[in-house]
Order: C-alpha cells, then sequence, then structure tokens
C-alpha cells in the first residue's frame, strides 16, 4: 500500500512539473528594434529635423572656422557643435524608443510571451522565437 502511495505521490509530483515547466515555456519573441524605430509615426518628423540641425551646424562651423586662428578652436567649435546635435538627437529619439519599447511589452503581454528580444540577441534556439516585429509596427501607427 505504502508503494502505491509512493508511486502515485511521484506520478502527481512529475505531472506538476511538467505542468509547471510547460507554463513557464510560453516562448519566445524578437524584433528588429531598429526597423520599429524607423516605423514609428514619428520618426520622419525627427529625422527632418535632425537634417535641419545637421545642416545648420555645417553652415555654422563654414561661417565662424574662417575666423579662428588655431586648429584647436576649428577642432573645440566642432566637438561643441557634434555634442549639441547628439544632445538633440538623444532629445528627439528617446521619446520614440520609449514608445517602441511599451508597445513591445504590449505585444509580449498579448501573446503571452515570456521574452521579446532584439533580434540576432538569441545565440541558440532561434528556431522556436517567433518575430513579432510586424505586430509592434502596427501599434506604432
Amino acid at each position: 500500500k505504502l508503494r502505491k502511495q509512493l508511486a502515485s505521490l511521484a506520478v502527481v509530483g512529475m505531472m506538476s512539473v511538467v505542468a509547471a515547466s510547460s507554463a513557464f515555456a510560453a516562448g519566445v519573441g524578437y524584433v528588429n528594434f531598429d526597423t520599429l524605430v524607423q516605423a514609428h509615426k514619428d520618426f520622419p518628423k525627427v529625422s527632418a529635423q535632425m537634417q535641419s540641425a545637421i545642416k545648420n551646424a555645417n553652415q555654422e562651423f563654414a561661417k565662424k572656422a574662417p575666423t579662428l586662428k588655431t586648429d584647436q578652436e576649428k577642432q573645440e567649435l566642432g566637438r561643441q557643435l557634434a555634442q549639441n546635435l547628439s544632445k538633440l538627437e538623444n532629445s528627439l529619439i528617446v521619446p520614440i524608443e520609449k514608445d517602441v519599447v511599451n508597445k513591445v511589452e504590449q505585444v509580449r503581454k498579448d501573446k503571452n510571451l515570456d521574452c521579446i528580444v532584439a533580434q540576432g540577441a538569441i545565440i541558440a534556439g532561434a528556431d522556436k522565437a517567433t518575430d513579432e516585429t510586424q505586430e509592434v509596427a502596427k501599434l506604432l501607427k
């Protein structure tokens, strides 16, 4: 009788482990993050703003550089303009990236996936992962 109970407990325990592992292994998705940033509804506006800022920075450098005496002063002006462009780019692109991340999280929850990673980040097991890029892109429009 004790053997039967132990065997029953072992079977129940194994079934619980299988059920728990299948519940935890909902799956992995992946997205092409750069594609999603570029697909964002605000990206064309941000891109145009950056192109305009780059053009203005180039014009400012072309105007000011001839009045500077040393190459070091010219390099400093170039560094300062590049730094300003970098700050502008960050201020414009970070909200888009945050929105993309929020939409990725929404798709992950909707599809009950364990995680969604950036395309190319999976070293092994990619054959079982699903591409969720288009699902997220739909939410960004």
